[in-house]
């Protein structure tokens, strides 16, 4: 039996045999390391997980604080402003009105002869500094 001469080169397989050898070899090199290469790679994750879990644990930590001191403040600043700026109602009776020994009435006490006097955060009721001085000449 006769062979064409294309057929006849072996020179080709000794490249196949290497390249196959290399392809074998490699695959047992992967069978070996494979599970090593995968095992670090899991606790890289698992790391990197419980990292941004603990940096996201903190950060909502510290943004409950912060809005929990604005909103304190904020009320204690709404309180504090809303003792200052809560007026009286004038109480007038006709009484009062009959009885005046002055001509007008007293934008400091309107006619009540004392005022809220704000002592740190506490109010006194003191004299009036406006009309008592008349009231006591008459």
């Amino acid at each position: 039996m006769c062979k064409p001469s294309c057929c006849n080169n072996t020179a080709h397989d000794g490249a196949g045999i290497a390249a196959a050898a290399i392809v074998i070899g490699g695959a047992l090199i992967a069978i070996r390391i494979g599970p090593t290469v995968a095992r670090i790679a899991h606790i890289a994750i698992e790391a990197l997980a419980i990292v941004t879990l603990t940096v996201a644990t903190a950060f909502t930590c510290l943004l409950v604080g912060w809005l929990a001191v604005r909103i304190v403040r904020w009320q204690n600043r709404r309180h504090h402003l809303e003792r200052l700026i809560t007026l009286q109602p004038a109480r007038f009776s006709a009484r009062q009105h009959s009885n005046r020994t002055y001509p007008r009435d007293c934008l400091a006490c309107r006619d009540t002869g004392t005022v809220q006097r704000a002592i740190g955060s506490r109010y006194q009721a003191r004299l009036c500094p406006a009309c008592q001085p008349t009231r006591w000449v008459a």
